[in-house]
C-alpha cells in the first residue's frame, strides 16, 4: 500500500494547510495570551479548518517568523513518518478515497482511511505530536507579543487588533474593493507610523482610474494586499479599483485590469502569465514572500509599488 498518496498530503503532511497548522490556530484563538495572538487566531480558524491557511501566514505571520521556522518543517515531516510507520509496520491500510483537498483535516483523514479503527489512533497521535511540536514555540512568540502589548495602550491595542480581525475576514470573504474595506475597518483612529500622504511616486494622476487584480493560489492571500491597496488608494482620495481572486480564475478578467499581481504562492507562474498580459496589453509582476508581507501592511509602499510597475 503506497503512503505518498495525495490523501496523504491533503490530509496528513498539509493537516489545516501549508505547514500542518490545524493545532496552532487553536492554540492561537483558544491558548493565547496576547491580543493581537487571540485576534488572528478568531478570524483564521475557519479558513484554517478547511485548509486555507493564508489568512494564519501571513497575518500572524508564519512565514518567515523565524520563531515558527523548526515547527513549520518539521510537523508535515513527522505527520508522514508517522502515517508511515502505520501502514508499513501496524498493518494500516493507506488512503482509498480521494476527497477535495478543502475537507477539514480530521475528517478528510478518516474518510479517507476508510473509517479504519487504527485511523482514528493515527489521527490523535498526529494532532499530539503537531501540538508538542508547535507549543514551545506558540509560547515564546506570545511572551514575545505580549512583552510589544504592554508598551501601547488598551485603547490603541482593541482598535489595531479589531482592524486586523476585519482585514482578515475581508480577504477571506473576497470584499477587496475599496468600499467593503472602509466599512469593515473597525478601528479608523488607527494610523500608520507613515505619513498619510502618498509619496510623490504615487500621485493621483499616476493611479487614478486604474484596475489592479491580485492572484494567489485560493484567492485568500490576494484580499490582503488588495484589501490594503483599496483602503489607502481611498484614504487618499484615488479613484484606484482592486480584485483578488485565485489563479486559474484569470483568463477573463485580464482585459478589465491594468496590473496583475502574482501572491508568493502563485510566483511560479509568472512566464505563464506574462504571455498572457502580452496578449491583452497589461502588466503583471510577482511579489516575494518578504515584500508581500510589507505591502499588505502598508499602505504607502503599496500604492508606490504598484505606481512603480505601471510606470515600467
Amino acid at each position: 500500500m503506497s503512503v505518498l498518496t495525495q490523501g496523504a498530503q491533503y490530509f496528513v503532511v498539509c493537516m489545516g494547510g501549508t505547514g500542518a497548522t490545524l493545532v496552532l490556530v487553536f492554540m492561537f484563538c483558544f491558548l493565547a495570551k496576547s491580543q493581537e495572538m487571540r485576534a488572528v487566531g478568531k478570524a483564521a480558524i475557519v479558513p484554517v479548518c478547511f485548509a486555507v491557511n493564508e489568512p494564519l501566514l501571513f497575518a500572524a505571520p508564519i512565514v518567515l517568523n523565524p520563531v515558527f521556522f523548526v515547527p513549520f518543517v518539521f510537523a508535515p515531516i513527522a505527520n508522514i513518518w508517522i502515517l508511515k510507520i502505520f501502514i508499513d509496520f501496524l498493518g494500516m491500510n493507506g488512503f482509498m478515497y480521494t476527497l477535495p483537498w478543502t475537507v477539514p483535516g480530521p475528517i478528510g483523514t478518516i474518510m479517507g482511511l476508510g473509517f479504519q479503527p487504527l485511523a482514528f489512533v493515527m489521527l490523535a497521535l498526529i494532532l499530539v505530536v503537531d501540538f508538542v511540536l508547535y507549543y514551545p514555540f506558540f509560547r515564546a512568540y506570545d511572551a514575545q507579543k505580549c512583552a510589544e502589548e504592554a508598551e501601547i495602550s488598551q485603547e490603541e491595542l482593541a482598535a489595531k487588533n479589531a482592524e486586523k480581525a476585519a482585514k482578515l475576514n475581508d480577504a477571506f470573504q473576497g470584499k477587496a474593493d475599496a468600499k467593503s474595506v472602509a466599512a469593515g475597518a473597525a478601528a479608523e483612529a488607527v494610523k500608520s507610523d507613515v505619513a498619510p500622504a502618498a509619496t510623490e511616486a504615487t500621485t493621483a494622476s499616476d493611479l487614478n482610474g486604474k484596475r489592479v487584480l491580485v492572484l494567489c493560489q485560493g484567492g485568500g492571500t490576494s484580499g490582503l494586499l488588495a484589501n490594503a491597496l483599496a483602503k489607502a488608494a481611498k484614504e487618499r482620495g484615488i479613484n484606484l479599483e482592486t480584485a483578488a481572486e485565485a489563479y486559474g480564475n484569470h483568463v477573463d478578467m485580464l482585459p478589465d485590469f491594468d496590473l496583475v499581481v502574482l501572491a508568493p504562492q502563485a510566483a511560479s507562474y509568472l512566464a505563464d502569465l506574462q504571455k498572457d498580459c502580452e496578449r491583452v496589453g497589461n502588466k503583471c509582476v510577482a511579489c516575494r514572500g518578504k515584500q508581500y508581507i510589507e505591502l499588505s501592511q502598508n499602505g504607502d509602499k503599496s500604492l508606490a509599488f504598484v505606481s512603480e510597475q505601471l510606470s515600467k
